[in-house]
């Protein structure tokens, strides 16, 4: 009878959590409405079991007559709501209204064509069915567990892998002048994924859906806490700290030192080692990209850090290229204007403008000058 407290008390709390993160301001609203939805549907999932273990229970099987098993389909849906809630966090907010979404359903499909099923049997049929998988289990549950943990440790490693390639970047993101510490989350996503390795041999060799629902609403709680432990009415569910407006009036924001420079480290280590600027469409877009460092985020530490602009930035590695190979033996057999091509120079006109605002010399007057030595 505990596991029935249980799970009306878990929906209460996850409903509870879910309404605070909705009506909380935050500069992660759009986050927040993500893994909102995520104890939603927990919250959903727990009232629906709790439901049906309390018929069960206390034999009350006509209370089951038009019940229909899908706590199954909203279980699915969480890691997917999992993945999407950290896309947002590290400013890479999904696209909901696009048909590659609905790729994340696909899961679902067999516990669609299960509820059919369950739909078409009698209720007497339907009702021996319930009693028989709750004690024993079934073939057909044991299926859809296969299913679901299958997806939930692909979208969990996902996530982690998302997570740490982040924090060799830095713990700090910053969203709406909001610079917010995720190291939190590393440890969130390995504590699920020992839980799911855990727990899968549990739920094969019991096999039957008493210790399905143990096995997940345990699993939710410790979800629960840990985001709950992480979350206070006045920051979120983040360790925050506003950052200032950059005094000048340029749109980037003033980041702290730590932060700055460690992204500059980065940014320094990918122009040097990938030298995407040998490449005529090299942009702060495909930087941005490139790094997983929003562009505000780079345009203020090129200002802050350097004192340049993008443009003046990525021009200093071209024109460092282009002296090393008008200083080499191979530099006769190329024109000018092939030789800015060469570094990512969309003209000659662009190259010589560039090179003499570095040097005060021409390439042609540079070359010559090497000839000199």
């Amino acid at each position: 009878m505990l596991l029935k407290y249980i799970t009306i008390a878990s929906a209460l709390n996850f409903l509870l959590l879910y309404i605070m993160l909705l009506i909380k301001k935050s500069p992660t609203r759009k986050a927040n409405t993500i893994i909102a939805t995520l104890f939603l549907l927990m919250s959903i999932y727990s009232f629906l079991v709790s439901f049906r273990y309390s018929a069960l229970i206390d034999g009350n099987y006509s209370a089951l007559n038009h019940y229909i098993p899908i706590d199954g389909i909203f279980l699915l849906l969480m890691a997917p709501s999992l993945y999407l809630y950290i896309l947002a966090i590290l400013n890479r907010s999904p696209v909901f209204f696009q048909w590659k979404m609905l790729l994340h359903l696909i899961p679902t499909i067999p516990f669609i064509i299960f509820n059919i099923y369950i739909l078409s049997l009698s209720q007497s049929e339907r009702i021996a069915w319930f009693i028989k998988d709750f004690s024993t289990g079934t073939l057909e549950t044991n299926v859809l567990n296969i299913v679901l943990y299958t997806q939930i440790p692909i979208y969990l490693i996902i996530c982690y892998f998302m997570v740490k390639k982040q924090l060799k970047i830095s713990p700090k993101v910053v969203i709406d002048n909001v610079s917010l510490d995720i190291s939190w989350m590393k440890l969130f996503l390995i504590m699920n994924i020992a839980f799911v390795l855990i727990s899968a041999p549990l739920c094969f060799y019991f096999a039957n859906e008493r210790a399905n629902i143990i096995i997940g609403e345990l699993a939710m709680n410790i979800q629960f806490l840990y985001i709950f432990s992480k979350s206070t009415w006045s920051n979120g569910i983040f360790s925050t700290e506003t950052v200032s407006k950059f005094k000048n009036g340029e749109p980037t924001l003033k980041i702290d030192n730590y932060l700055a420079d460690t992204y500059l480290n980065t940014l320094t280590e990918y122009m040097e080692l990938q030298k995407p600027f040998l490449n005529e469409d090299c942009n702060l877009q495909f930087i941005s990209d490139q790094t997983e460092i929003s562009i505000h985020q780079i345009s203020n530490v090129l200002n802050n850090k350097l004192k340049k602009n993008f443009s003046d930035y990525i021009n200093e590695y071209r024109i460092e290229e282009s002296k090393k190979l008008l200083e080499s033996d191979h530099s006769e057999k190329l024109t000018i204007e092939a030789l800015g091509f060469e570094c990512g120079f969309g003209s000659k006109s662009s190259f010589n403008k560039a090179f003499k605002k570095y040097t005060q010399l021409t390439p042609s007057q540079y070359r010559q000058k090497q000839k000199t030595f």
